[in-house]
């Protein structure tokens, strides 16, 4: 797990040179453009002006500056990898050229380390850090002091004129947490956006046809369904014994991808982006490596995807969901005195075992969770939870082990945000993947699946809680 103590910083490339850069500093990674903005200058670093954000940045070039090397993997295509790193020190944003973008890396107080100690107000870098895993020196990097070094910068607006102050810690605030689904391809956790996961189904009959990639496909819903594997989204991911698939649709096309499993429902803001461009590096609360899938881009990237067009009557799904009174919103099935399902819509977070522990371990008192520096008030809904009042057990009994850490569920009551514990989150059911009957004037609930793997679960909304 990793430590609250340790160091985040993302892993980038320049030459030779691996450099980490603390991930707080990180505002987005981009395209060098072909061409990028020229402001001439007698002498310094800068490779140029980028925009990002309708906002004019200054781009540093290391190499001008310092020796870096050649990379070893450089050839006479390595410009079309190179990327600007988007750094923020307080107000001040600043480029910095780039040939490679890595993953995170988790660094522990020890294994930073202070190298340089002249305090020479000219120099770059001063300290080093060893990657636990793959033992790589990494020269870590501070932007303000690049900055100032540079002496270039794009100042914030709110830092121009104070009275926008607001408005620029509105800007600065951290992405909002979006809900994903967590699947298991190869040795790899990727998380596909919550709503654009139609269904995860046993593995099909695939068919080979020419051209695309890898030339895979099957029949879903009475569409032909294109198949990718793994390895399109995911280096070194190769998965062909997967026996599940997962089905992704967006604005009417699906495309499926073979997953050994899917794991749980978790929530993530941006990550950092990492090459190729479909998937940002993230890490979960137990501190692994987690692929953010950005489904926008998947569908702009695999034309294949045109395939699954259902060309008669408009997307499976929403016709699925006329014919059958399918559900208008996503469900989440989780555990509590049984399956239960509840709508999407009101759930703000579902923090896993980890976060959870973390949360209720710094709890004022009982019957409430510490969350974002405030107390929130705790549902307990699990049938199993600890009580106070449990009698003990016979001292000739032996010795029961310590119940598991709940999952949490952060929810929008009227009356604020909330908190229910369960025992555990198990699907998805997304708009149009199930049906939802009552049974006399208060009771609903949802059949999902097909055939023997057909489920009913209660309807339980949680939203009006106090």
């Amino acid at each position: 797990m990793t430590s609250s103590n340790a160091l985040c910083l993302a892993e980038v490339g320049i030459g030779a040179l691996r450099l980490g850069v603390p991930v707080d500093a990180v505002i987005e990674a981009i395209a060098l453009p072909a061409a990028p903005g020229r402001l001439p200058r007698r002498r310094g670093a800068l490779a140029g002006v980028v925009e990002h954000g309708g906002r004019l940045v200054p781009v540093v070039d290391l190499a001008r500056w310092v020796d870096v090397g050649a990379a070893a993997y450089a050839d006479a295509g390595a410009d079309a990898s190179a990327r600007v790193l988007v750094l923020r020190d307080g107000g001040r944003t600043v480029g910095l050229k780039v040939d490679a973008v890595g993953g995170l890396v988790d660094v522990q107080p020890g294994d930073l380390m202070r190298l340089h100690h002249d305090d020479d107000p000219e120099e770059i870098f001063h300290s080093a850090a060893r990657a636990p895993e793959s033992g790589q020196v990494l020269s870590v990097l501070d932007a303000g002091r690049l900055a100032r070094l540079a002496a270039a910068w794009s100042e914030d607006a709110a830092a121009e004129r104070p009275g926008d102050a607001a408005d620029a810690a509105q800007d600065g605030a951290p992405a909002p947490a979006r809900l994903y689904a967590l699947l298991q391809v190869g040795s790899h956790q990727l998380a596909v956006p919550a709503e654009a996961l139609s269904e995860v189904i046993p593995m099909p009959a695939l068919e080979r046809f020419g051209g695309g990639i890898d030339s895979a496909w099957c029949h879903w819903r009475g569409r032909h369904l294109p198949v990718l594997p793994p390895a399109a989204l995911l280096a070194q991911a190769g998965d062909e014994a997967a026996p599940l698939l997962a089905v992704i649709e967006r604005a009417g096309l699906a495309l499926g991808l073979p997953v050994r499993a899917a794991l749980r429902l978790d929530s993530f803001g941006a990550g950092l982006p990492a090459p190729g461009g479909l998937v940002a590096s993230a890490y979960d609360c137990d501190g692994q490596p987690v692929q953010l899938l950005d489904d926008d881009a998947l569908f702009a990237r695999f034309s294949e995807a045109a395939l699954s067009r259902d060309e008669v009557g408009g997307s499976a799904r929403a016709a699925h969901a006329q014919a059958d009174a399918g559900n208008a919103v996503a469900y989440i099935v989780y555990e509590a005195d049984g399956l239960q399902a509840t709508p999407i819509d009101a759930i703000e977070r579902i923090l896993g075992p980890a976060e959870a522990a973390a949360a209720l371990h710094g709890a004022a008192g009982a019957g409430c969770i510490a969350w974002d520096g405030r107390a929130i008030a705790l549902r307990e809904l699990r049938a199993d939870a600890p009580t106070a009042t449990a009698p003990q057990s016979p001292p000739q009994s032996p010795p029961q082990s310590p119940p598991q850490s709940p999952h949490i569920l952060l929810v929008r009551g009227r009356h604020g945000l909330h908190a229910c514990a369960v025992t555990g989150v198990h699907l998805l059911i997304p708009p149009g993947g199930g049906r939802v009957y009552r049974i006399g004037k208060t009771i609903e609930f949802i059949t999902a699946g097909e055939g023997e793997a057909q489920a009913s679960y209660r309807i339980v909304d949680l939203a009006p809680a106090a």
